[in-house]
């Protein structure tokens, strides 16, 4: 047994509660084997307690659920700071190149098919704990750095390695519609990705969702829905880039052909909204890729689209031009720059977040019966990390019953 005693607050975002996360002041939890057993007042748990009990003192603490991030693309090599640092002072892309190099997804896909597979792993590993220490105990990670066949299943491989070395849940995603191999143009490599590497992923049981961007200059709705049908015969549910850059219908054709979520919705229009809710898709909002990319004059409508009824849940979009880890900073610019309130950041990083990847049963909120994954925090309230920006209060971290995080350092 468990037992996080005397809880300055738990905040158990639960879903029969409407439109408010449930806060238990003094609570305790009681966690058996990987599961919430029960949460009371400490003396009415005092039964279930024996001398091998680990008991963890949370005065002064509050406990939150388990954060849940739908949308990383952390499985990638190198990094992009050059090109970053160069593009905060000039848009020149000769002086950009002069400092960085090769710049873009180009030099991220150079960077990640220079990697042998165990040094591609043990990069994914370091990135998942940096979610790990940051609350994150369910995440989804994408490939997309290949554009070839090779690299593409050398991600999805080294995310199936780093699934059995790190406690995280990881939901992995074949993101083949990143971009495209430009000698055999859009038609042909979206072919190539259902011909010569669906089958070899399904074979390998490599990835669970399929992801494709579709937009103005990537792919179109056309070939969005083609690939989306084929990850669909292949075993593969669906999720897109979509409504980033232009508004062409992909949200719309998301929705009609089944997938859970879709991430950007900077260009989302009120049709789009009325089938995303009707086909129950999730929204995602990506507020430090807003922030990076300064889509100032056109963010993502988070308080439209909650106010329309949808659901919406925030992610970190770590990759290498986005590098976030912070899910706490997430809701801290979800709320002062896409209109969210406290309250609704927490749900779109918890509870809303595993609706995005279909694993709310288990996963988002803290109830009994439901997978004990929890964060303590060194505060009572967690809107300290709405107002008192850059802090991270996150101590100690439980997935599936066990302490994984303690003191801030990874323990598993």
């Amino acid at each position: 047994m468990l037992l996080l005693k005397n809880c300055a607050k738990i905040y158990t975002v639960d879903e029969s509660i409407d439109g408010s996360i449930g806060i238990l002041t003094g609570y305790s939890i009681l966690i058996e084997n990987d599961k919430i057993k029960k949460i009371d007042k400490f003396e009415n748990l005092k039964e279930f307690i024996d001398d091998e009990s680990e008991i963890i003192n949370c005065e002064n603490k509050s406990v939150l659920p388990g954060f849940v991030d739908p949308h990383t693309h952390l499985a990638f090599g190198g990094d992009r700071k050059a090109e970053y640092l160069a593009k905060l002072y000039t848009d020149d892309p000769k002086i950009i190149e002069e400092k960085a190099g090769i710049v873009g997804m180009k030099s991220s896909v150079k960077q990640t098919r220079d990697l042998s597979l165990d040094d591609l792993t043990k990069a994914t590993v370091e990135k998942l704990d940096l979610l790990l220490k940051s609350g994150v105990t369910t995440v989804e990670v994408k490939s997309g750095y290949g554009i070839d066949k090779d690299t593409e299943l050398k991600q999805l491989r080294a995310i199936k390695k780093a699934r059995e070395i790190s406690p995280q849940t990881v939901v992995p995603t074949y993101l083949g519609g990143h971009d495209w191999d430009q000698e055999m143009g859009k038609d042909a490599y979206i072919d190539f990705c259902i011909n010569e590497v669906m089958p070899v992923i399904e074979e390998e049981n490599l990835a669970e969702l399929a992801d494709i961007w579709v937009e103005e200059q990537f792919f179109s709705v056309e070939q969005g829905r083609k690939y989306l049908q084929a990850a669909k015969k292949h075993g593969m549910n669906g999720t897109i880039h979509g409504n980033e850059l232009s508004s062409i219908g992909a949200s719309k054709m998301a929705a009609e052909e089944g997938v859970y979520c879709v991430a950007h919705l900077n260009y989302l229009t009120e049709e789009e909204i009325d089938i995303m809710m009707e086909k129950n898709v999730v929204g995602i909002v990506l507020p430090t890729t807003d922030y990076v990319k300064q889509y100032y004059k056109v963010l993502a409508k988070g308080r439209h689209f909650i106010d329309r009824g949808m659901t919406i849940a925030i992610a970190t979009n770590l990759n290498p031009g986005n590098y976030t880890v912070s899910t706490s900073l997430c809701m801290n610019m979800a709320c002062r720059n896409h209109g969210l309130s406290a309250e609704e950041a927490l749900r779109a990083a918890t509870l809303n977040a595993a609706k995005a990847l279909r694993l709310s049963e288990d996963y988002g909120s803290i109830e009994e019966g439901k997978y004990a994954d929890l964060q303590i925090w060194d505060t009572e309230d967690y809107t300290d990390a709405i107002y008192m920006h850059g802090i991270d209060y996150v101590n100690t971290v439980i997935k599936h019953g066990k302490v994984v995080v303690k003191n801030k350092e990874t323990v598993y």
